[in-house]
């Protein structure tokens, strides 16, 4: 039976419920409804976004993004590649044509066209969220702690910021010393994965991370999220080489 505001609190603290466990437990239902919001909010998003990038691009569009993003390997692309859940959010919210050109004009990404041309018709919530999604930057992090079925607090190797993110599905798997590599889109007080690996990576990869961060802080330090976008082809070049090595 839940108890009374006023009845003692259950933890065995000599408080009164109110005044102990109520109190934490309010911001976590506070953020699990905001999680909720968004995750309706942006119900079906992916496929607006494929459908638009096709008609705003073209059909080579995806597959110009596709090499890019395997920094023009030989793999083909298909819809069953382990990298989707990586690709698909990069190829909308990082993605620019002619990105490889020197001396181009800097171009939209699809998510930035998308929210240009749609704007007044978006849900604030949604607007937010892919607003978000287009300055957040690719980065690989610590899992520094595990709530199982919840989500896991995060420590962005290359800046050193500390995040929790809600992730209910890849929480279950996820083991605290493991290392995600991903977007993490802030809206309000609630952090989200909008992309990550399929995988894990095992600490045992995470020199040419460290590496990377050395490179970065001898630019800015702590390196900002608009460093790190610069260098988001370097970080795939990290992924990949752990990917094929796994």
């Amino acid at each position: 039976m839940k108890p009374g505001r006023n009845d003692p609190c259950p933890c065995g603290s000599g408080k009164k419920y109110k005044q102990c466990c109520l109190q934490a437990q309010q911001p976590q239902q506070t953020e699990d409804f905001l999680w909720h919001q968004i995750r309706r909010a942006i119900n079906g998003l992916p496929e607006k976004l494929l459908k638009f990038s096709q008609n705003h691009w073209g059909s080579d569009a995806l597959l110009e993004a596709w090499g890019d993003f395997t920094l023009w390997s030989e793999e083909e692309f298909s819809p069953d590649t382990p990298h989707m859940q990586l690709f698909m959010p990069w190829y909308f919210f990082n993605w620019r044509p002619d990105y490889s050109i020197p001396d181009t004009p800097r171009k939209e990404t699809t998510g930035e066209a998308f929210l240009g041309k749609h704007n007044r018709q978006l849900d604030p919530l949604l607007k937010r969220y892919i607003e978000q999604c287009c300055v957040a930057p690719f980065s690989f992090f610590d899992i520094v702690s595990v709530r199982s079925g919840d989500g896991f607090l995060l420590r962005d190797i290359l800046t050193g910021e500390e995040c929790y993110a809600t992730e209910h599905s890849a929480s279950v798997h996820a083991k605290a010393g493991k290392i995600v590599f991903g977007k993490l889109v802030k809206v309000d007080h609630v952090a989200i994965l909008e992309a990550s690996a399929a995988f894990f990576i095992p600490p045992g990869e995470k020199f040419a991370i460290l590496e990377l961060r050395k490179e970065l802080c001898a630019l800015e330090n702590p390196p900002s999220h608009d460093l790190l976008g610069k260098y988001e082809h370097e970080m795939l070049a990290i992924y990949q080489a752990v990917y094929d090595r796994l």
